[in-house]
Parts: C-alpha cells; structure tokens; sequence
C-alpha cells in the first residue's frame, strides 16, 4: 500500500506510480491499463462509510479505470499495486477514435481544417498515439497524392478544438510563417473560465516558460528566462459561476491562454494541468472559433469561423442554470 504524501499531492497518478514505485513512465501506464493498480476509500481508512465489510473489501479492490493515467492524486489517499513479478507491463494499445477533423477550405497552397477534441496536432516524442497531421497525410494518399507534404502553421492542444491551418508548399509556408512573425494572423478562441473575470475586458502580459520534468507552463520574471506571450479578452456572458470569454491571443506559446487565465485565478473549466476537472465536460473548455489571414498566393484577406461544439454548448446551458464548474 503507498499513500499519498504531501509532496505528491497534485501529481498525476502516472508521475506518482514513477516516482513511488521506480518503474519507467511506460510500465506505470501499463499497471493502470492491466487493473493493477487500486484506489482505498480515503474516508475511513480504506472501508466506504456505511457498507457492510464484505462491500468495504470490494470497492477497495475495484482497479483504477485504464487510461486514467492523468488523475490527480489527492491528500490521504492511499493505493495498492497489484504486480505480477514475472509479467511485462505495457500501456494498451488505443483504437483509432474515428476521422477527428472537418475540412473547411482546401487550395493548392492551403488546408485549414476543423480539429476535434481529444487529437494531437502533430506527433510528440513521449506518445506513441497517432495525430491529426497523420491522418491528414493519410487522407492526401488515399486521394492519390504521391509525395503528400503539410506545413502545420500553429497548434492547437490535444483537449481544444477548432480551426488548424496548414501549407502544402514550402513557398506557402514561408508566406504564413511571415504573418505569424509579424502577428498579422488573427486568431480568436472562445474559453469557459471559471469565477467572475474582470474587468469586462482585459489583457494579460508574461514571459512564459516549460519545466522540462513537470512539461507544465507558468510564467516567469527571470531576466533571461521565457518568451513573450500576449492574450486579451472580452467577456461575452457571465454566468452564475463562471465567464465565457471571447478570446484572441497575440502571440502562439504553449498553453498560453490556460496559464494566463489560471494565473489571474479563473482557470478553464475541465482544465485537468491548471485547474480542476469537471463531471460538466470531458476536457477543456476552450475552442479556436475564428482564424483570419491573407492567402498566401492570393493576397486575399480570408476569414473563417467555427461552430461552437455540441460540449461546449451543453456547458454553457448547464453553467446558466447555476451548476457548479466543477461538477
């Protein structure tokens, strides 16, 4: 049994089982998937208040669902591992979650595309999950493109959705880079926050900066230290509990709109890393509406606008009728 220490509070249950246990990041997955690794009831020592003992024995031994590799630990709670010392423990391998993107605009220069939440853009050296450019790649072989090439111009994170541009030529490319460089491109988002925002419209300034073992973003006042990261908002509704935002970020740093609006004491409702979850949604509340630019063969200026999702919808009817953000 391994309880939860005050220096482990917040960790995830991944980084605790690595820490605790000293088995790799991969093998600690591989427990969780396989059911090894259980939860004991925080209220009374390991026994759920008000059952009868042979109910208490079963809800300690119930096995921690597969894939919640991201769970927080809490203080007081204590897990028992459940290891078989002749097997390997590996993570499972996940189905295909379906297409994950809408095509909104394709040309011979550009793709811009409609990302679901719950997809990498592009592939990361610590996961082995496939991406949205992938499937894009895919999809270009599948309509008889030989060599198929995609520039991803900016990011959007695993939990947001919305609007993705891509180039499909170098000169394309270099064209959207210039844009970004000289913050040309507008890029607008729509964000939950939890708690009352104000004033009614506001920026945030900071230089930002990755812990290169927690991979979590914060700001920094260290001369020397972080990058230049600008974000504004406008409210659009407030709401008994919480604010919808209309937000435009200057500046495409990691994380930037989920930190800086953490920071200032609002964090995005379902924000696991800088917040809290919420059993009102699965991930976080925020969606890339609105992407303006001008066309890098054309010169047009061009301007394209997302749908808020069916979730987001649902928060936001739910946080109306006075609901608690965090469920």
């Amino acid at each position: 049994m391994i309880e939860v220490r005050p220096e482990d509070v917040g960790r995830t249950l991944q980084a605790f089982l690595h820490e605790r246990t000293g088995c790799s990041n991969s093998e600690a997955k591989g427990l969780i998937d396989a059911g090894g690794v259980c939860r004991a009831d925080r209220a009374s020592g390991g026994a759920a208040a008000g059952r009868p003992a042979g109910d208490r024995a079963a809800a300690d031994r119930e096995p921690i669902a597969a894939g919640s590799y991201s769970l927080r630990v809490r203080p007081d709670e204590r897990y028992e591992i459940r290891r078989d010392p002749g097997r390997r423990y590996r993570p499972q391998v996940r189905p295909r979650a379906g297409e994950g993107f809408r095509v909104i605009h394709q040309d011979r220069d550009i793709l811009l595309v409609e990302k679901q939440p719950g997809l990498l853009t592009v592939p990361t050296d610590r996961s082995e999950e496939d991406s949205l450019v992938e499937r894009l790649l895919d999809e270009e072989r599948r309509r008889g493109v030989g060599r198929p090439a995609l520039f991803a111009m900016h990011r959007l994170d695993r939990d947001t959705s919305g609007l993705l541009l891509f180039a499909r030529t170098r000169p394309a490319f270099e064209n959207l880079q210039g844009q970004f460089n000289c913050r040309t491109i507008e890029r607008h988002y729509l964000a939950v926050a939890c708690g009352r925002v104000g004033p009614d419209e506001g920026r945030f300034e900071s230089l930002l900066t990755e812990d290169p073992k927690t991979l979590k973003v914060r700001s920094t006042k260290k001369r020397g230290e972080g990058k230049y990261a600008l974000t504004e908002y406008r409210v659009v509704e407030r709401l008994p509990r919480a604010t919808v935002l209309a937000v435009r970020i200057h500046t495409g740093r990691k994380n930037q709109i989920r930190v800086h609006l953490s920071e200032a004491g609002h964090p995005l409702v379902g924000d696991r890393r800088y917040g809290l979850p919420s059993r009102l949604i699965g991930r976080t509340a925020l969606h890339a509406r609105a992407l303006a630019f001008e066309h890098p063969g054309t010169g047009q200026r061009l301007t394209f606008e997302s749908d808020l999702p069916r979730d987001l919808r649902h928060l936001v009817k739910s946080l109306r009728r006075g609901a608690d953000p965090a469920g």
